[in-house]
C-alpha cells in the first residue's frame, strides 16, 4: 500500500485552498368525610399525576431529540450492500454519541443528486446535508447552495488528522477562494474489471489489455457463442450507452488520455479533435465492425450493463471500483472470486490511461437551520471513525493512512481495494471541480449512438457533443 495518493490535476488548476424541569402544580382537593370519596379522589390524583409524569417524560424526550437532520444520498440504509451497511452503522454510532441529533436518510437517484440539491436550495427546501458525485461538482461550485465547510468542519481537524488524511490534494477541486464547499467521503476511480477465469481460458493476462488496441484484440478472443445457437452468450467488452443513468465509458477515458483532458483553463470543452474522434470511433467499431459489444448496449444504462457483467454476459468492462463488492456478491453463473481489476488502458504502450480521482462528497446546505449539527455529522461521517466503516464493511478505498494500514486491508477479500489504491497512487488525475462535466459522458454516448445508427458523421457527432458540454458551463 502506498503511503499517500499523489494526484495529478487536469486543467484548470486553481487552489480554492434543556433541561426540562418537572411541571409542578397544586391539585385543589377538598376533604370529604366519606372514606370512599377519599379513595376515589386519591385514584383520581394518581391518574392525573401519572398523566403529568408521562407528559413530562414525553416533553423531555422531545427536547432531548430536538434536532433532526435530513440527508439526501444515493444509499439506502435498509437495503443490502456494504456501503448501505456502513452508513447505517455510522448513523447508529453517531446518534448514540449525540442523542440530541437524529439523521433522516432520504435516498435519491444518484445521477441527479447535485442538480436536485441546487434546485432545492433555490426553492428554499434543500436537505441539511447532500451527497454530490465528482462529475456534478460544477453545480455546487457555481451556485451558493453549499456552505463553507472550512470553518464548520476542516478548521476542527487536529494536526494528526490532517497528516493522516490521504486526500488533502483533492480539496483543490472544491475550493473557491478561501471557501471549501465539500468534503470527500467515498473516493473512487474507474478501472478495467475483468473475469480472470475467462482470461485464463483464453490465455490472456492483464498485460494483454494495457492498451485499447490490446483490449480490442482480447475482446475478439473472449466473445463466444458457447451453445452454438448462433447468438453470442459472452461478449468481449460491455458498454452502457444510454442518455440516462450513464457513467464513464472507454471513449471518455481515451479522450482524456490522448487529449490531456477535456477542458482548457476556462472550462471550454476541447475534445472535438483527433483524440476525441478516435476514441468514439473505437466504440463504434466494437459494435459495428469487431462485433465484440452487443448493439443493445446503445440503449443500456450504466447500471444495466453492470448487471449484465455480473450475470456473466461480459468478459470485461470499465466500471467504478466502488462496484467491486456488489459485483462479487451478485455474480451469477460464475465465481465472483474470479473478478479482477486492471488499470485503465492507455493509448500507447507503456503509458497507462488516466485514473480519474472521483467519488462522492458531502455538502451542507448554506441555509440549513441546523448548521452546527449538520457540520458535526459531516465531520464524523468523513472522519477517521467513519472512514473505518466505509472501508469495512463498506469495502471502499481508505481515506486515512491509519485505516489503510489496518490488518483488514491485508485480507484476500481486499485485493481489489489494494489494487485500486495502488493505481490511484501512481496515476491519479483530478478533474477540475468548477467545470461541469456531469453530462459530458452522455454527450459521448449520444455521439456513439448517432454514428452507429447513421444519424451523423463522426465529425458532426463530436462537434455537437462538444457544443452541448460548452452550453452547460
Amino acid at each position: 500500500m502506498r503511503s499517500a495518493i499523489a494526484i495529478r490535476r487536469l486543467p484548470p488548476r486553481s487552489w480554492r485552498s434543556i433541561s426540562i424541569g418537572w411541571v409542578h402544580s397544586t391539585l385543589g382537593l377538598r376533604r370529604s368525610p366519606a372514606k370512599h370519596q377519599g379513595r376515589n379522589r386519591m385514584k383520581k390524583f394518581l391518574r392525573m399525576g401519572g398523566g403529568l409524569l408521562a407528559a413530562s417524560l414525553m416533553v423531555g424526550s422531545a427536547a432531548y431529540a430536538q434536532t433532526t437532520l435530513t440527508m439526501w444520498t444515493f444509499l439506502d440504509i435498509n437495503a443490502k450492500g456494504g456501503r448501505n451497511a456502513a452508513l447505517k452503522q455510522i448513523i447508529s454510532d453517531f446518534e448514540t454519541a449525540n442523542p440530541d441529533i437524529r439523521i433522516k436518510v432520504e435516498p435519491q437517484v444518484w445521477s441527479t443528486l447535485a442538480e436536485k440539491f441546487v434546485l432545492g436550495s433555490n426553492a428554499g427546501n434543500a436537505p441539511d446535508i447532500g451527497w454530490v458525485n465528482s462529475e456534478n461538482l460544477g453545480f455546487i461550485m457555481n451556485s451558493d447552495a453549499a456552505a463553507d465547510l472550512k470553518p464548520l468542519v476542516l478548521d476542527g481537524w487536529s494536526d494528526q488528522q490532517k497528516q493522516d488524511s490521504l486526500l488533502n490534494s483533492s480539496f483543490s477541486a472544491v475550493t473557491d477562494g478561501d471557501a471549501v464547499r465539500a468534503v470527500p467521503l467515498l473516493p473512487s476511480t474507474w478501472v478495467l474489471m475483468y473475469r480472470k477465469d475467462l482470461f485464463d481460458a483464453a490465455g490472456l493476462t492483464a498485460a494483454d489489455v494495457a492498451t485499447w488496441d490490446g483490449v480490442t484484440k482480447a475482446a475478439k478472443l473472449l466473445t463466444k457463442d458457447t451453445n452454438n445457437d448462433g447468438q453470442n452468450d459472452i461478449w468481449g467488452i460491455g458498454l452502457g450507452l444510454s442518455q440516462e443513468r450513464f457513467s464513464v465509458t472507454p471513449a471518455f477515458l481515451a479522450t482524456v488520455d490522448g487529449n490531456g483532458g477535456i477542458f482548457d483553463d476556462s472550462c471550454n470543452a476541447t475534445f472535438d479533435n483527433d483524440a476525441g474522434r478516435a476514441a468514439v470511433a473505437m466504440q463504434v467499431d466494437w459494435i459495428d465492425k469487431d462485433k465484440v459489444t452487443p448493439r443493445e448496449a446503445l440503449a443500456m444504462s450504466s447500471d444495466d450493463a453492470i448487471d449484465q457483467f455480473a450475470a456473466g454476459r461480459y468478459a470485461m468492462m470499465i466500471i467504478a471500483n466502488s462496484r467491486y463488492e456488489q459485483i462479487q456478491r451478485t455474480a451469477a453463473g460464475w465465481d465472483g472470486s474470479q473478478l479482477a481489476i486492471a488499470r485503465v488502458p492507455g493509448m500507447t504502450a507503456g503509458k497507462p490511461g488516466p485514473a480519474l480521482l472521483v467519488g462522492w462528497w458531502a455538502v451542507q446546505w448554506s441555509k440549513s437551520p441546523n448548521q452546527e449539527a449538520a457540520a458535526k455529522f459531516i465531520s464524523y461521517m468523513s472522519g477517521p471513525d467513519g472512514a473505518k466503516l466505509w472501508n469495512v464493511p463498506g469495502e471502499q478505498i481508505p481515506t486515512y493512512r491509519s485505516v489503510a494500514e489496518r490488518p483488514e486491508m491485508s485480507e484476500p477479500a481486499r485485493q481489489g481495494l489494494r489494487a485500486t489504491s495502488e493505481i490511484l497512487a501512481s496515476s491519479g488525475v483530478l478533474m477540475p471541480g468548477k467545470c461541469n462535466w456531469g453530462r459530458t459522458q452522455a454527450d459521448f454516448n449520444l455521439a456513439t449512438q448517432q454514428v452507429v445508427l447513421g444519424q451523423a458523421t463522426l465529425e458532426d457527432a463530436l462537434r455537437q457533443a462538444e457544443q452541448a458540454t460548452d452550453e452547460r458551463q
